[in-house]
């Protein structure tokens, strides 16, 4: 009998220990991040510069019909910002910029994501730069049908634009931090395709 009561005690200490598996919320989606991308234009002395962001992921957690439980987590690895132009790409991972071996990941958390009627949403959030946090408001426009390359899935493609400023964000430090050569105002475009399993 002494025997069994501490065997007992004994499962129910390790069971206690041993958390229990958590399934994935039925609204999350898996990006693919083949299909997507994260790109962004800027001027620079009256000229077009645009680039993009080869290497980031995302969480998405999002129904039309539930927006309360709705979330979205993008972390962006700044080490793969890339603009095919090697001086350019130097300088943006610099320290006066981005500075990417100080700050390696950028980030935005939404926890509010409204409908604007028809497929127009916006998301609510905080986006980190550098060490920078700030509130910020994407909308965008999302899509969603059925996937068919997988049966009784869904396929959503998601496309937003924001203007942010980007001394607001302290890229631009030391002679970088006017506007005469690089201009304040960034566009971000934001191109997602995701699928939902059934």
């Amino acid at each position: 009998m002494r025997r069994f009561l501490a065997f007992l005690v004994l499962s129910l200490a390790t069971s206690a220990l041993v958390p229990p598996a958590l399934a994935a919320p039925q609204d999350s989606w898996t990006i693919d991040l083949r299909s997507s991308s994260l790109a962004f234009s800027a001027t620079q002395v009256g000229a077009f510069v645009n680039g993009r962001f080869a290497n980031w992921s995302g969480d998405i957690v999002l129904d039309p019909a539930a927006l309360t439980a709705a979330r979205i987590d993008i972390r962006i690895q700044t080490p793969s910002v890339t603009t095919d132009s090697r001086d350019v790409d130097s300088l943006l991972k610099g320290g006066n910029f981005l500075d990417v071996r100080k700050f390696p990941e950028a980030r935005f958390v939404a926890t509010t994501i409204s409908a604007l009627g028809g497929e127009r949403y916006e998301a609510r959030g905080k986006l980190t730069i550098r060490d920078v946090t700030r509130d910020t408001v994407l909308p965008f426009a999302l899509a969603i049908a059925p996937d068919p390359a997988q049966p009784g899935a869904l396929r959503g493609v998601a496309r937003g634009r924001l203007t942010l400023k980007r001394l607001d964000y302290g890229v631009g430090q030391n002679e970088w931090a006017g506007t005469g050569q690089v201009a304040d105002e960034v566009t971000i475009d934001v191109n997602i395709v995701a699928s939902r399993a059934p």
